[in-house]
């Protein structure tokens, strides 16, 4: 086979007239003038009746697994690279699939990638490729698509083709710019919504290529294939030896989230830092009248305290229902529930909101979106503030001691408002190099339709992932590295001891949930050298029962 027809048979692959000089330049242009990265979309790649057989192919013959983390759901196949092993019987009811997967890493479509990107050569060998299937509830949140030699990130949408996709199902492809490198803003500025047989692309750039796939909230199917090119192998054609400048650029999102060490000056002290050394007040009347000002008196009956303290001892963990008074209470849900009216995001049946929704005086939204987004209050004299004051308040520390028999030396916390289609944070580890006593008072509208964790808004905690692991690789949160899971409620106060390497995060709040997630999130610092003796002391147990 000559050259030439080589090259006709993977030209008669994709749109006739794709590979032509006007064709490219346009392509190249656009690449180049694109903002805020670079990227560009080709609105027809592929030959659209092969198009076609595979779609029909990979409905019919491919079978889907639902992964869902901190950071994804999504129904997702193995690699494509892998059809090559795949017995001749099975290959043949895939023959489309891997007709357009050779076709998409072949060396003439590469060298188009390359010319219209201007990227450098990229590696034959080397494919990664999936096929996504986004349905109902369905998001990818962002991040910047760097790990390993990935070096052109794409998709090619294979949505209906009889039936365009509608941009009110969500589903977008949303592009973020950086306020500095490796800091996305909270929110895009460029939306691209799934259409079939459109092949969008972007080069991966360490710290700038920050990207999310908004929540399919519609009843179609946003099917795309989805991979990287990446840079030559060793011994492929243009390998060169990465440079240690190189080397410390290609960091992923995740190697970006590492946390510094934390440590009690990120703390706000108490007046009295150090208890240990004066006589401990205890709850007496005087603190039990300032608490019973919102909280509920149930919480403030010595023997409920002790059965409480009895059980935060032996688990780590205690909830709280209905812990505010009724009067706390219904002045919080008048606030909450006229603002999530107001924004339209109280039925769950309004679509996605607009980037923006909630900003206003008292509220603003805190990023960087790689790590977390939500609103953050910053009043001073709304119901928000007057619970972060009583969070804060030396009654509330001298409660929280007689529960968890350790005395707190420090806070931070803050009044969130996480909006549904929007909200979220990603899985971050205590560094603080000891136990941390977290609190956080949740409060929902409907709670019943929260409590299977489906529209999100549930607060994980995770064992810390092994070091050997891949950082790209987040754990599930239905395998066995939870440790405690707590579904959005209404009314509910829980402590936990999260100890040093303990990760969490509150899931992804979609846009069917019935109103926001409001809390009131609090870490309390602990004496210094909190918890040390007591790895020591159970494994001597540990010995003794062997």
């Amino acid at each position: 086979m000559s050259k030439r027809q080589k090259t006709d048979n993977i030209s008669d692959k994709f749109r006739s007239g794709l590979f032509e000089k006007e064709s490219t330049q346009v392509i190249e242009k656009a690449f180049k003038e694109s903002k805020p990265y670079l990227h560009c979309k080709i609105d027809t790649l592929v030959n659209d009746t092969l198009l076609r057989k595979v779609r029909d192919e990979v409905l019919s013959n491919i079978s889907f697994t639902l992964k869902e983390t901190d950071i994804y759901k999504v129904n997702q196949t193995g690699d494509l690279a892998n059809l090559d092993g795949l017995p001749k019987k099975e290959l043949k009811l895939l023959s489309s699939v891997f007709e357009l997967r050779n076709a998409i890493y072949s060396q003439e479509f590469r060298d188009f990638i390359s010319s219209v990107t201007d990227c450098g050569p990229l590696s034959g060998s080397k494919m990664d490729m999936s096929i996504n299937s986004y349905q109902e509830g369905c998001h990818l949140l962002n991040h910047d698509d760097v790990i390993g030699t990935r070096r052109v990130s794409y998709i090619l949408y294979l949505t209906d083709p009889d039936h365009p996709w509608d941009p009110k199902d969500g589903g977008a492809l949303e592009l973020y710019p950086v306020i500095e490198k490796g800091t996305p803003a909270s929110e895009p500025t460029v939306i691209i919504p799934p259409r079939w047989n459109q092949f969008v692309m972007f080069t991966v750039q360490p710290g700038h290529s920050f990207h999310s796939v908004e929540e399919v909230i519609g009843p179609g199917n946003r099917l795309s294939i989805s991979g990287w090119f990446h840079i030559p192998q060793p011994d492929e054609p243009g390998y060169k030896e990465p440079s240690q400048e190189e080397t410390d650029a290609a960091k992923s999102s995740l190697e970006q989230l590492i946390e510094e060490q934390d440590s009690s000056e990120n703390f706000k002290k108490y007046e009295v830092e150090n208890q240990q050394e004066e006589e401990i007040v205890g709850l007496t009347e005087e603190v039990l009248v300032e608490l019973a000002e919102f909280m509920n008196p149930h919480y403030l009956d010595l023997k409920i305290i002790s059965q409480m303290s009895e059980k935060f001892i032996e688990e780590s963990a205690v909830q709280c229902k209905q812990f505010l008074n009724e009067d706390t209470l219904a002045k919080l849900e008048a606030v909450t529930l006229k603002l999530d009216k107001e924004d339209h995001l109280l039925s769950g049946e309004d679509g996605i909101a607009p980037h923006g929704t909630g900003v206003r005086d008292g509220w603003i939204v805190q990023g960087p979106p790689h790590r977390s987004r939500f609103m953050v209050n910053n009043s001073k004299d709304d119901i928000f503030a007057y619970l972060k004051s009583k969070f804060e308040s030396e009654s509330f520390r001298l409660w929280l001691q007689t529960i968890a028999q350790v005395t707190p030396i420090g806070y931070r916390g803050q009044a969130r408002r996480f909006r549904p289609g929007h909200d979220y944070t990603l899985a971050t580890t205590n560094t603080r190099g000891q136990a941390l006593l977290d609190v956080t008072f949740c409060n929902v509208h409907q709670p019943e339709r929260w409590e299977d964790g489906e529209i999100g808004g549930y607060e994980c905690y995770m064992a810390p992932h092994d070091e050997e692991e891949d950082a790209a690789v987040y754990k599930a949160s239905d395998d066995d590295g939870t440790l405690l899971s707590l579904a959005a409620g209404r009314n509910e106060l829980s402590l936990v001891l999260r100890d040093e390497g303990i990760m969490r995060f509150i899931k992804y709040v979609s846009a069917k949930a019935p109103g926001s997630r409001w809390d009131i999130a609090f870490e309390y610092d602990l004496p210094e050298g909190f918890g040390e003796g007591e790895d020591e002391e159970s494994e001597e147990d540990d010995n003794d029962e062997e």
